[in-house]
């Protein structure tokens, strides 16, 4: 009998009203006691919080968790708040790079006992998956689909499908091949910058990565061509992004990109959603030391 470990963090999965809103109340011993499989489960409970207020503190420690058992189980769920679950499970992608075994985030829009919760379905899905054999890696289970950890975002805030995959296909079957690598950290000093028309750019002082969050295909207006050259040229490592949700950047196509992707030096996304790009640049920054290496690694996939 394979052997799974459900890891809880809370979310709306483990929601009771408190009175005063939704909120975390429900242990994971609770979330699975009704799952039926022929599964040996067993649980841990990492925190029981409101997804909003997860930090990168709280996905290194998950992959520690991870890596402390890895050998001791055959799949790991995660159960998750839906709001961050796209952030933590392109984290985890990050820490836990090329798992042989699957790590399978899940989470519901509806507590696990309200009336017609996703909830059941959902977690019970996740559980199958992380105890099958031909499943690997980070991965998302909603809505009857599973999703790749590194290419899935949530798009939707109220329907039980909220969850899509951006500029690749849900999950796509391959043979594991390879050695599974597990890092301990990620940098916090990440800024994600929306460009909206007329605005000046100000980043945080602290900021070594700045992403910036274009337009279309990618490209710096002309008004904050200096501001960002400014950046560049201080050390800070800028990378272009863009609004759209799917198709990526590609800043040569328009000379609003080409021209600045000349003057200083520019990252580019491409297809990568913004949930992964942000955890490929804390991973990178938290293991380079130079701009080099960082790009190298922010393009290691």
């Amino acid at each position: 009998m394979r052997k799974v470990l459900v890891i809880g963090t809370g979310g709306t999965i483990s929601c009771k009203n408190s009175g005063n809103g939704l909120s975390p109340a429900l242990s994971v011993q609770e979330l699975v006691k009704d799952i039926k499989a022929p599964v040996q489960i067993c649980t841990d409970q990492l925190c029981n919080i409101d997804s909003t207020n997860m930090t990168p503190r709280h996905w290194e420690q998950l992959a520690r968790v991870i890596r402390t058992r890895f050998d001791k189980f055959d799949g790991f769920v995660i159960t998750h708040g839906t709001d961050t679950m796209a952030y933590a499970a392109a984290s985890l992608a990050c820490l836990i790079q090329n798992s042989r075994k699957p790590i399978v985030f899940t989470g519901s829009m509806k507590p696990m006992n309200a009336e017609n919760s996703d909830a059941p379905k959902n977690l019970a899905d996740a559980v199958a998956y992380a105890a099958d054999e031909h499943v690997f890696g980070v991965k998302l289970a909603f809505g009857g689909k599973l999703f790749d950890g590194r290419s899935v975002s949530k798009q939707n805030s109220t329907e039980a499908d909220a969850f899509d995959s951006l500029n690749s296909f849900p999950f796509s079957e391959k043979k594991y091949s390879g050695e599974t690598k597990f890092y301990e950290c990620l940098s916090d000093n990440v800024f994600v910058a929306k460009l909206i028309p007329g605005q000046t750019l100000v980043v945080p002082n602290g900021t070594r990565a700045v992403i910036l969050e274009s337009y279309g295909a990618g490209g710096v207006p002309d008004y904050l061509a200096d501001s960002v050259k400014s950046l560049a040229d201080s050390g800070i490592y800028v990378i272009i992004a863009t609004q759209c949700a799917k198709g990526g950047t590609n800043i040569g196509e328009y000379e609003v990109g080409k021209n600045a992707s000349e003057n200083f030096p520019l990252i580019e996304t491409g297809k990568l959603t913004i949930e992964y790009a942000v955890a490929k640049a804390r991973w990178a920054l938290a293991y380079s030391d130079n701009y080099d290496t960082f790009r190298k690694l922010f393009f290691i996939d």
